[in-house]
């Protein structure tokens, strides 16, 4: 039986002395050795990385990395940095699996397009959610002890990272004012104080900028097969060493919505027309014998109004999860969103507009009680009619039992639970109830 720990030191002593194609070649197959180390102490991290294609990248100033190609996730390491970071073999064992919880809860799909903005932050944050779950990572990796005398505010365990970016980001806002001169936005300024930190992954090979994520749901769609076909493979009894919080995000892989609100969304909007374009698919009916001339089709624009419930009656959790809702809209559709929070009134000052997941606003606003007719008043103010708008209200469903929907019924209640009912009766527009797992990182 071969010693990895004593063959892995003995490569390092040796590497440095080796040319440039042995470097790569006995770095290949220590990265293997560690590999079937990891399938057989734990078997789901391992068949997780087993099922990313592997490349050889010297230029890496990190030993690993995740880098998309062609809306595939690909594992790329370097094996003087592997030696450089990874002292001992059991590291490199750690530095893998800090890297497959990146996979598994999507990291790099999910922050590809911050991470060109906050790369600091959100290295800091995804670490720390990681990071919690791995045991023997190299010294000076980033921990909650390690980053919370940097951080005004209580950081959480075993939170989601989205919990520990925000955190990042109100205390990096909060240094900016209090500086003159020039400051760090992307959170540099954070870590100038404090030792430096072991980089096992850059997640700057994340960003999506030179066009490697062209379909982000095809991308989507492979990583979570990725995950869901490594979980397969591992055996009941090897089961067992995967933290619960990672299994509750597989769980919610292997359950499906019932219902597809995203899919019934697009169909409805997909047939609202708001106007005539022209087009060569169709005769011009003022002159049919002249086919050089368009003729003109129903124009179909997208207009979504969604209303978040912040009553006092939807937690700090589910608020953050239906947020979480809008956020994977914003994926699916091509079109701006706006989003407004309500209890008791519209909270009108509150409004906004986004285009991806990063603008979403997880934060409380208002927690009073619940009126439905503020909505439906809301929208009768601006102006909105069935034939150009849809709105989306992400509630628990309990609010008044009548309302005036002033004609309109272009609505489609999403409630937070499969158990919710909806108080408002009749029913106005289509009920879709949601399956909101646990908080967990996903």
């Amino acid at each position: 039986m071969i010693n990895h720990a004593s063959a892995y030191a003995q490569w390092r002593e040796q590497l440095l002395q080796l040319p440039a194609a042995e470097q790569t070649a006995t770095g290949t197959i220590m990265l293997q050795r560690a590999l079937i180390d990891l399938l057989a102490s734990d078997q789901f991290y391992g068949e997780v990385l087993l099922r990313l294609p592997r490349q050889v990248a010297v230029q890496l100033t990190t030993p690993l990395a995740l880098t998309w190609q062609a809306n595939r996730l690909t594992l790329q390491f370097a094996p003087q940095r592997l030696a450089q970071t990874f002292t001992r073999f059991n590291e490199l064992e750690a530095g893998l699996k800090h890297v497959a919880l990146h996979v598994i809860w999507q990291h790099p799909l999910r922050y590809r397009q911050q991470v060109q903005s906050q790369g600091e932050l959100v290295r800091l944050a995804t670490d720390l959610a990681v990071n919690q779950y791995v045991t023997g990572l190299p010294a000076n990796s980033p921990q909650l002890a390690t980053v919370q005398p940097m951080v005004a505010q209580p950081l959480p365990r075993y939170a989601d990272s989205q919990v520990y970016l925000r955190l990042l980001q109100q205390q990096s806002q909060s240094q900016s004012a209090s500086q003159t001169g020039p400051t760090a936005s992307n959170g540099q300024h954070l870590t100038t104080a404090s030792q430096p930190t072991t980089m096992i992954d850059n997640p700057n090979q994340w960003s999506a900028d030179a066009g490697q994520v062209s379909n982000p749901n095809l991308a989507q769609a492979r990583l979570q097969q990725l995950v869901q076909t490594a979980w397969n493979q591992t055996p009941t009894a090897a089961r067992g060493t995967v933290p619960g919080r990672v299994q509750a995000a597989l769980k919610r892989l292997r359950q499906p919505a019932v219902i597809d609100w995203r899919q019934l969304l697009a169909r409805r909007l997909g047939q609202m027309p708001a106007g005539r374009r022209p087009s060569r698919a169709r005769f011009n009916r003022r002159q049919p014998a002249r086919m050089e001339l368009p003729g003109q089709v129903s124009d179909y624009r997208l207009q979504i109004q969604v209303y978040v419930d912040h009553s006092g009656s939807i937690s700090d959790q589910t608020l953050q999860q239906l947020l979480g809702q809008v956020a994977t809209l914003t994926q699916a559709m091509t079109v701006t969103i706006t989003v407004q929070a309500f209890d008791a009134k519209v909270h009108t000052g509150q409004r906004y507009q986004v285009t991806d997941p990063q603008q979403i606003q997880f934060k409380r606003t208002g927690g009073g009680g619940t009126v439905y007719q503020r909505v439906f008043d809301d929208l009768q103010q601006r102006h909105m009619t069935n034939q150009q708008t849809i709105a989306l209200i992400l509630t628990d469903g309990q609010g008044e039992t009548t309302v005036d929907s002033h004609d309109f019924t272009n609505v489609i209640w999403l409630l937070a639970t499969p158990q919710a009912k909806l108080s408002v009766q009749p029913v106005i527009g289509q009920v879709v109830p949601l399956t909101l797992g646990d908080d967990v990182d996903d």
